[in-house]
């Protein structure tokens, strides 16, 4: 594994690579994660990051029962397993000598440039040093984590922001199949290159406690490998979880393109498009995008949110994803606006900040 040399590499935890499906932490799992962690540490000097699930999952060993359907119970229950989790990594990486930082965050703090930087500032800081940060969604005040699964994009962002090489997604499935892993006759898929295609492989198994299942995963590889990362899904179950994965014994490894996107401003909107978020436009707009035109009001013809102005957002020609975009106006916005032409925006809204919904230089084509 010397290819993993001083590199940086992040490490997202799924809720029962951590916890019990019960509630609580998972000591022995946590464990063989940790080690595997700092024997990568030592012996190839890797910068790790860990983005970890689990908080809501560990809180139920107190706050319990939990209603799914309560907002207000999902995130006292996480307020709660938050705690409990940190005080088990910093126990357990204590008696390896190893200092570890909390960081929370939510999509609006890597969404805005300015809170975004200080982010990347504080990480750099503290992979220089030495220090493993653990980073989790705000569950408390992130209403859109806990429905989408937002942890899988987050890694996401991570990756992005800090340069990292390689992630490391830890679930309950070991990797991809090519069908529904409880048939008979699925077959794991070991290596995936980067312009092979994995569209139509089934992908709505989803864990009891956890929030993204594999079709969120497959999300964040689609952002990631256009930008020169490679990406491992792997199962967190049995010794070892982490060695087996990136010697490509377990799990499922996702090539980079090897002629990544280079221009930083595409690689900020590939890593946060709002999955849930998306523009449909007609067939006059879908060309002009294909020829580097921006997209009109005039050429929309539906809009799926809640999005904000600013957010990175699919753009849709019938169910097919052809681009992705930072957009000039909200999700409410473009339903009141959608198939109007430019001239005709301030009759119907009071500040018009753009002509175009997504201008050309904020909007990349997905290559496919």
């Amino acid at each position: 594994m010397k290819y993993l040399k001083n590199e940086r590499i992040v490490f997202k935890l799924s809720s029962l690579a951590v916890t019990n499906s019960s509630g609580g932490v998972n000591h022995r799992q946590m464990n063989q994660i940790i080690s595997d962690i700092m024997f990568l540490k030592k012996q190839y000097s890797i910068k790790p990051v860990i983005v970890t699930s689990g908080a809501i999952n560990a809180g139920r060993t107190v706050f319990d029962p939990i209603d799914p359907a309560d907002m207000a119970s999902l995130q006292a229950s996480s307020s709660i397993g938050q705690l409990l989790l940190m005080q088990k990594f910093h126990s357990k990486f204590a008696k390896k000598d190893q200092v570890i930082s909390q960081i929370l965050l939510t999509h609006e703090d890597l969404k805005n440039k300015k809170r975004s930087l200080n982010t990347k500032n504080t990480l750099d800081k503290l992979l220089e040093k030495g220090i493993i940060p653990i980073l989790n969604e705000n569950d408390t005040v992130s209403f859109d984590e806990i429905t989408f699964g937002d942890n899988d994009q987050l890694s996401a962002m991570i990756c992005e922001m800090i340069g990292a090489k390689y992630l490391l997604m830890l679930t309950q499935s070991n990797g991809l199949y090519d069908r529904d892993p409880s048939h008979a006759n699925a077959t794991k898929i070991s290596q995936i290159e980067y312009d092979d295609g994995f569209e139509n492989i089934l992908t709505i198994t989803k864990s009891a406690t956890g929030r993204g299942g594999m079709k969120t995963k497959l999300q964040a590889v689609r952002k990631l490998t256009p930008l020169g990362i490679d990406v491992f899904i792997a199962t967190f179950i049995g010794k070892n979880p982490i060695l087996k994965a990136l010697q490509r014994i377990n799990g499922t490894h996702f090539l980079a393109n090897p002629n990544p996107v280079a221009v930083k401003k595409k690689s900020w909107i590939l890593t946060r498009v709002r999955d849930h978020a998306h523009i449909t436009v007609d067939k006059g707009a879908m060309e002009a995008l294909l020829k580097n035109a921006s997209l009109l009001p005039v050429g929309i013809k539906n809009v799926t949110g809640p999005f904000l102005r600013g957010d990175s957002v699919q753009i849709k020609y019938g169910r097919k994803v052809i681009a992705y975009g930072i957009t000039e106006y909200s999700s409410k916005e473009i339903d009141k606006i959608k198939q109007l032409k430019s001239s005709e925006l301030a009759e119907v809204l009071s500040h018009v900040p753009s002509s175009v919904v997504i201008h050309k230089d904020n909007l990349i084509l997905r290559q496919d």
